[in-house]
């Protein structure tokens, strides 16, 4: 109990801190103009209707994997979990030793849109087009107004995220926190949203939460992602070139500025890949696979790229797989949006899960 409300308190005070640095609380109000987002303009993709549950991949919730033997086909981290592991038991939370068990879950998922606040699951903007805050611009809602709006004469492309929990995943917490202690979904939960993130459109200033942008931002370690490119797209993400997001392109900086906008399906893919790594910079999302995670998820600084798999939802929902991170977007989904109309993209983001399954 003591823990669950300092985890709650600690994720206050990150938000506190969020708001305080991004913007001043003692100013006026905006005008409502300043949001640029209507009714309008942002896409339904039904998600309520039904699309929750028939977009969904149902094949990718294999193997699963017991005591380390996989039932059905499919993928599986180099790193999962032991067969055999000891965690705290249902009894008073005495060790016990146990057996894991593994599997792929639709944990979250990602809205990325070109306006702010605009939502493709509810069919509307989160925050109507009416609404007037008590702060100047919010922090120009985050990203408003990126480098390549600023600069129209810009190639650039420009994305704001929204972070869900997945609705779906609720009903596997019945069944894996029936067996598994500290594992289990969430509600349908808005988790985080980038217009309030200050880091989100400026590089510069994102550079202070990822400092170690600057060894990575010659040339020779970009080109050694080609290596990442390769193996993502034939086999698996190297695991230890994090600064690597596979033929997407560069990871860093976490921000929603792209270099180029001719591929919404790479340039949205790049940017989940920047915002999942962003995540676990804040420790916002942990570690959910491999031995010193069966117990309970643990603090990965920098990205574990092959505890996810990324599945297109929405504008053309990609229903019988899913992909690395990383991954070719000529294998999966390059033709996977519709020009000016489904250039939003809802994108579904499954984790590996490593759980210990205690005798008792």
């Amino acid at each position: 109990m003591i823990k669950a409300r300092l985890r709650a308190f600690g994720a206050k005070l990150i938000l506190g801190f969020t708001l305080a640095f991004g913007f001043n609380a003692l100013a006026l109000a905006d005008v409502a103009s300043d949001v640029g987002v209507s009714g309008a303009t942002c896409p339904d993709a039904k998600f309520f209707s039904g699309a929750m549950i028939t977009n969904l991949c149902w094949k990718c919730f294999f193997p699963i994997r017991i005591m380390g033997i996989p039932i059905g086909g499919g993928p599986v981290p180099d790193d999962a979990a032991s067969p055999f592991c000891i965690c705290p038991g249902r009894t008073f939370g005495i060790p016990s030793p146990g057996i894991t068990l593994g599997l792929w879950e639709p944990r979250n998922m990602f809205e990325m849109v070109r306006q702010p606040w605009c939502s493709p699951v509810f069919g509307k903007p989160l925050i109507s087009s009416k609404t007037k805050l008590g702060v100047s611009g919010l922090a120009r809602w985050g990203g408003y107004k990126p480098e390549s709006m600023e600069n129209p004469q810009s190639m650039g492309a420009y994305y704001n995220w929204h972070w869900w929990a997945y609705p779906v995943n609720v009903l596997l917490d019945s069944l894996i926190g029936s067996v598994c202690s500290t594992k289990g979904g969430y509600d349908m939960d808005l988790l985080y949203f980038s217009e309030i993130d200050p880091t989100w459109n400026n590089d510069e200033l994102a550079f202070y939460t990822q400092p170690e942008a600057k060894l990575f931002s010659n040339p020779l370690v970009i080109a050694s992602c080609a290596a990442d490119a390769v193996a993502a797209t034939v086999d698996k993400p190297i695991q230890l070139m994090y600064w690597c997001a596979g033929t997407w392109g560069h990871a860093y900086p976490f921000t929603g500025n792209v270099n180029n906008a001719d591929s919404p399906p790479r340039n949205t893919s790049l940017l989940t890949f920047r915002a999942l790594a962003a995540l676990h910079r804040r420790t916002l999302a942990k570690k959910t696979y491999g031995d010193d995670s069966v117990c309970r998820s643990s603090i990965s600084p920098m990205i574990p790229k092959q505890q996810y798999r990324l599945q297109t939802f929405y504008p053309l929902p990609e229903k019988s797989g899913n992909h690395w991170l990383g991954a070719s977007p000529f294998e999966w989904g390059e033709w996977r949006n519709i020009p000016m109309k489904g250039e939003d993209y809802i994108i579904l983001q499954w984790n590996w899960v490593d759980c210990c399954v205690t005798f008792y």
